[in-house]
Order: structure tokens, then C-alpha cells, then sequence
């Protein structure tokens, strides 16, 4: 049937912009122009003409007067499914931004050689793969042992699950067994003929779930998801995932998005790691959207890690997550440590208990060991010798670092050395370290274990695994690389450095870190924690990481800070925040919390404030924002005469990290 009329989405940031416009479909293209396509279209304003998404066809437009036509067919790839459009919608309007702006994270940048030779291919190879049937999986004994028989009949059956999974510890071959666990539940879907969707945060997980899900399904049912891939074969990998056949998407968390023909569940792995945070608008966390997604799609969703999210414990406490655990419960060996250092001079100037000096030196005859540490670099802060202030450019006023000894001081922000740097409180020019890093770890290990191979990992460099022979691993927090059968031993130093950092979401981010490397000790090692008692490094040692959460989600719904609310954050010129916040607090019915407006930190000719409300009021707040922002862009506009760059600089971010 032949539509007369196309409803479009334009690829503008503008928020004046963000609604369908109507257009006519020129007679030539009619029967040609499907949903989902993309095409260039006018605007009235300035005689421009744009990219946009058909959203719908119709021949019953909504506007009644005479429509500007459709000027091009880009290309006859359906690129924007309509539940994918749906989810854009929804997520924009959830965040006050742009649907333009979620659609510009969840498509990647055309190729059109590659698009021409897929759409070619529609006989071919690719109406092969349409009519295959699902792959067939053999029995994974591992879940059924590890959660039952139950937890597969669930799994299959009608109703999606919502689960917070608490997942097995240790290394299986090369594989950490949580990974592993997940990527099956996946791959049981699939062989349901529904896709599946495998969130995880970085790229040392993703070759781990990629490697697992290659045992279990056949090559081509898998799709890498990879922000790290040239545009072409993300691309391809894209419109790969368009295909009507039943597929596992493994990704990081642009993977959210990824088309899935008749998806049956999103699969998030340790969802509060701070890679799954979008830093570009409309700034949503990859949590929230598959939470979206879900629902919208009515499929399973399933959060896994071994220490749950904030967010996750205040879903299980409303009962929209339920948790689902092994069996039989299993835990690592963890042992606290003695504070007392070792009396060797090597082992005290490495910092290291005694314990686990101990631990470490017998482990390194059986196998690696790790050292997990909570700074990069080699001394990444530097006070001075005598009265301890903080080293600081006289230049741009940044923390001075050393990058090796004997590497002259510089600035970590402006980069400039100060070979000649004097205390600006006491004049004294001697240095001394406020900290040390993973390098300078490493280089005391070396001199604590004479002979023993040290190995660096960070985030700059790029390792996923390492052997089963002996050698100190020495990483920093989310950097771990995965050895064959496990660590015979797991380190976690500066405990309480950790701990004593300036931010609402230190501990938690901690206890992330720590229970995550703790989990990839082999079964028969220990893990050796050194610090003093404290109820997260109680709950570590106990694996009652959940029951942790839930103690912290209550302190924080008694303070109102997040997760317990939603915050956001808002910036510009004091006018322009004045008039936002004035907005909100005019609402009615709505109770929102301001704090500010006050200079923002970061730019000093700009206003901030900081708003706080209940999820329910979200849709409202958001609406109201994303007003008040259209409200200011076409302002703006109009005192340029429709000229030039708009000068509003109205900002909002909801949801933001690290407010508190």
C-alpha cells in the first residue's frame, strides 16, 4: 500500500526541533519510502535541508496546510526499527533531551558501500541466515547445577524475568565463571529463537563474553557490539543485528540500543560500573534504558554482579527485582590482615602485612598472584616535605605528579614542569609522596619478592588474561586481567584510602571493585584484605554484599540522596537558571528540592544549582525542563534574527554522577 504523507524525525540537537514534522512524499517515491528510512527533508526556517528518520506513514496528515515535500530517499536500510524508535522517544523525554541525540548513540555512522552491498545482498546470504533455524545448544549443566532446574523453567517460560543475579566466583579455563553464567542465560534464549542482549562495561569483558558465547553458539548467531571497532565494521555489525533471525548482541553500553529480532531479554553485567554512564546528552545511564526497554518490549531483564548496585537493592526492595542466588551459596577466602607491616625492610617499604607478605610468597610458588592498588601512575600525588600541603602549578593551579624516579615534577592537568617547584606555605623545596601508584607498587614489590615476574595493568594497557605461572600481578581497581584457573592468592591493598575519599558513591564503588577482583582467586587461593574493620570490609569478608547495600540504601533514603531520589543538575547564566528553577517550583503537585543556584566550579561566568525529586515526579520535572529549554533555544534564536550559532546556554543533566 502506497502512503501519500511521511512523519519524520530530524537529526537536530536543537530542542525547538524535537517533534515529528509531516512532509509529502513526492509521487516517485511513493511505495519506495518505508518506515524506518532515511531521508533529507526542508526546513522553512533559513532554507536548509536535513537528515532525518521516517517514523510513520500515513495519507492522513495532522497539519492541514500545504506540506513541503520529501527532497531524498537516502537509503532504503530500515535503520530505525519502530521499537527502537520507541525506546528513543522514551528515553529523551525521560532525560529532557533530544530524541535526535539518543538516535545519534544508537546508530552508528552510515557507510553507504557497505549498505548498498547488504541491501544487494537481501537474495543471497543474508535470506540464508533469515531462513535458518535457531542454533542448537547443548545442555548447560553448569546452570542447572549451579541454580536448579527452576531457574531454566523460568527462564523459558512466558512470563520475563526480573532478576538481581548473584553469580558464581572463580575462574572456569580461562572464563570468569559469573561472565560465563551470564552469556548461557543468554544463549538459552536464543535457543527459543529470541534474541538476547549482553551488556558489559569495557573491553577486557567484552573479549571474555565474547570468547564464552563462541563455545556456546555458532560464530555468525553472534554480534560484537564494540565502540572500539572502525565505522565500517560497526556498522556492519549493525545492520547484521536488523536481520529477522535470533541473535546474541554482546556490547558495551552503546549495546542497549542494538536491534534484536523478537528480543527476549537484556542480560547486564555489574551494572553500577561507571563505563555504562552515557557522557553525552541526553546523559542516560545503559541501566535505565534496558530497564526501559524492558518493559516496553516485555522482556527479562537481568542484573548480575557480585556486589549488587544501589539502584538494584531499591528495585529488589520494591519487588520489581527479585534476587535469585546459587544453590549453594559460594564465597572467596577472605582474610582479614594484621595492620602490623613486616619486619623486613623490603616488605615495609612496600607496605605490605606481614599475612600477606605471607600469602603472597606462597601463592607465587603455585601460580599468579594479584595486588590490586587504588592509584595509577607512579606517584600520582606530591605534598611537601615539611608541611604536607599539597604540591600544586603555579601556573594553572593542577596537582603535580612524578611519572618515574627521578622524573621531574609536573602538572597533571597543564602538563608543565616544575624542576624548581617551592612550597608556596613554607618555602621548602622538597617533595615527598601524597601517594603512590600502581608503578611505584610495582617497583616495591620487585624489591619484597627478588626474582618474581612483576606485571602492570591499567587502563592504558591492554590485557584481558594472563597464564598460570607464577608472577605478581600488580592492577589497578577494574583493570584485572583473568588467569587460567585463577589467582592463587588476591591482594587488596589501600583499603582505606579508598574508603576516605570525598564522594557519596566512594564505598560503593569500592566494594564493586574489591568483591569483583576478590572473585577471580581460584578455589583452593585466599584473598588477604588489609585494612581496619568496617562494615563494607565486614560485609567483603563475610560475601554479604547485598545485605550491605540494602543498610547503605536506607542511610541514604533518610538523607534523600540518591538512589533513593533523582537528582539533577542544571547550569547557565543566572538568568537562565533562575528562570528553570522558577519553572519547577511553580509546578504543582510536584515536590522538588533545590539547592542553589550557586557559582558552578567549573566555569566560573556560569550559575548551578541542584535539584532533587521523587521518580514518580520524574516525567513532570522533565517535561518542565525540556520547556523551559525550548523556551530559551528559540529566545535566543530570535534575538539572533534566526542568524547564527543560538547563545543559550541552558544546560541539564538529570541523573548526574557524583553530585553529592
Amino acid at each position: 500500500m502506497t502512503h501519500a504523507v511521511a512523519r519524520v524525525v530530524l537529526e537536530s540537537p536543537l530542542p525547538q526541533l524535537d517533534r515529528v514534522f509531516e512532509y509529502e512524499i513526492p509521487v516517485e517515491l511513493r511505495g519506495q519510502l518505508r518506515e524506518g528510512m532515511r531521508v533529507k527533508v526542508p526546513l522553512r526556517s533559513g532554507g536548509r535541508v536535513v537528515g532525518g528518520y521516517v517514523v510513520e506513514l500515513t495519507d492522513d496528515p495532522e497539519y492541514t496546510g500545504r506540506l513541503a515535500k520529501v527532497e531524498q530517499l537516502v537509503s532504503g536500510a530500515r535503520v530505525l526499527p519502530p521499537e527502537l524508535a520507541r525506546l528513543a522517544r522514551a528515553v529523551a523525554d525521560r532525560q529532557a533531551g533530544t530524541m535526535s541525540d539518543v538516535l545519534r548513540l544508537a546508530i552508528p555512522a552510515r557507510s553507504a558501500r557497505l549498505e548498498g552491498r547488504w541491501l544487494d545482498d537481501e537474495t543471497g546470504e543474508r535470506a540464508g541466515r533469515a531462513a535458518a533455524a535457531a542454533p542448537v545448544l547443548s545442555s548447560h549443566t553448569s546452570l542447572e547445577a549451579s541454580y536448579g532446574p527452576e531457574l531454566l523453567d523460568a527462564l523459558r517460560g512466558d512470563t520475563p524475568v526480573r532478576w538481581s543475579l548473584r553469580v558464581p566466583v572463580g575462574v572456569a579455563g580461562a572464563t570468569p565463571r559469573a561472565l560465563r553464567t551470564l552469556v548461557e542465560m543468554a544463549a538459552e534464549l536464543v535457543a527459543m529463537s529470541r534474541s538476547a542482549i549482553v551488556l558489559v562495561p569495557d573491553y577486557r569483558d567484552l573479549d571474555l563474553a565474547i570468547a564464552a558465547a563462541e563455545e556456546v553458539l555458532p560464530t555468525a548467531s553472534v554480534r560484537r557490539f564494540d565502540s572500539r571497532l572502525k565505522p565500517m565494521p560497526r556498522y556492519e555489525q549493525f545492520l547484521r543485528a536488523l536481520e529477522p533471525v535470533p541473535q546474541l548482541v554482546v556490547g558495551t553500553r552503546a549495546a542497549v540500543y542494538a536491534p534484536a529480532h523478537r528480543l527476549g531479554g537484556i542480560l547486564m553485567w555489574d551494572d553500577d560500573d561507571e563505563s555504562f554512564r552515557e557522557p553525552h546528552a541526553p546523559y542516560a545511564h545503559a541501566r535505565e534504558v534496558a530497564l526501559m526497554r524492558a518493559q516496553q518490549q516485555n522482556c527479562a531483564v537481568i542484573l548480575a554482579g557480585h556486589a549488587p548496585s544501589l539502584e538494584a537493592a531499591r528495585l529488589l526492595s520494591t519487588g520489581w527485582l527479585h534476587e535469585v542466588r546459587p544453590l549453594r551459596p559460594q564465597r572467596p577466602k577472605v582474610i582479614p590482615a594484621a595492620a602490623t607491616l613486616g619486619d623486613e625492610s623490603a616488605q615495609r617499604e612496600a607496605r605490605i602485612p606481614s599475612s600477606a607478605w605471607r600469602a603472597a610468597r606462597e601463592g607465587l610458588d603455585r601460580g599468579p598472584v594479584l595486588v590490586q592498588v587504588g592509584r595509577a601512575g607512579y606517584r600520582p600525588y606530591l605534598a611537601c616535605a615539611s608541611c604536607r600541603t599539597p604540591a600544586s602549578c603555579s601556573f594553572c593551579g593542577g596537582r603535580l605528579q612524578q611519572h618515574g624516579p627521578g622524573g621531574v615534577p609536573s602538572c597533571a592537568v597543564c602538563g608543565r614542569p616544575h624542576a624548581d617547584w617551592t612550597c608556596r606555605e613554607c618555602g621548602e623545596a622538597k617533595l615527598r609522596s601524597g601517594g603512590i601508584g600502581h608503578q611505584r607498587t610495582a617497583e616495591e614489590l620487585g624489591r619484597a619478592f627478588p626474582g618474581a615476574r612483576i606485571v602492570l595493568a591499567d587502563g592504558e594497557e591492554r590485557l584481558v588474561a594472563v597464564d598460570a605461572t607464577p608472577q605478581l600481578v600488580v592492577a589497578t581497581r577494574g583493570a584485572e586481567p583473568v588467569p587460567e584457573g585463577g589467582y592463587r592468592a588476591v591482594l587488596l591493598l589501600d583499603v582505606e584510602g579508598a574508603l576516605a575519599r570525598e564522594s557519596l558513591g566512594a564505598t560503593e564503588a569500592a566494594m564493586r571493585a574489591w568483591s569483583n577482583a576478590a572473585a577471580l582467586v581460584a578455589d583452593d587461593g585466599a584473598v588477604i584484605l588489609a585494612g581496619q574493620p568496617s562494615p563494607p570490609l565486614i560485609a567483603l569478608r563475610d560475601w554479604q554484599q547485598t545485605k550491605w547495600a540494602s543498610a547503605e540504601l536506607a542511610e541514604r533514603r533518610e538523607l534523600h540522596f540518591p538512589p533513593a531520589v533523582r537528582v539533577g543538575v542544571i547550569t547557565g547564566n543566572e538568568l537562565e537558571v533562575d528562570t528553570a528553577v522558577r519553572r519547577l517550583t511553580d509546578l504543582d503537585a510536584v515536590e522538588v528540592q533545590v539547592l542553589g543556584p550557586v557559582p558552578d566550579p567549573e566555569q566560573h561566568d556560569r550559575a548551578r544549582a541542584v535539584i532533587r525529586f521523587s521518580y514518580r515526579d520524574g516525567v513532570t520535572v522533565a517535561a518542565a525542563l525540556k520547556s523551559e529549554l525550548i523556551a530559551q533555544a528559540s529566545a535566543s534564536r530570535r534575538r539572533a534574527g534566526g542568524r547564527g550559532t543560538p547563545s543559550s546556554t541552558l544546560r541539564v543533566q538529570l541523573d548526574a554522577p557524583d553530585v553529592f
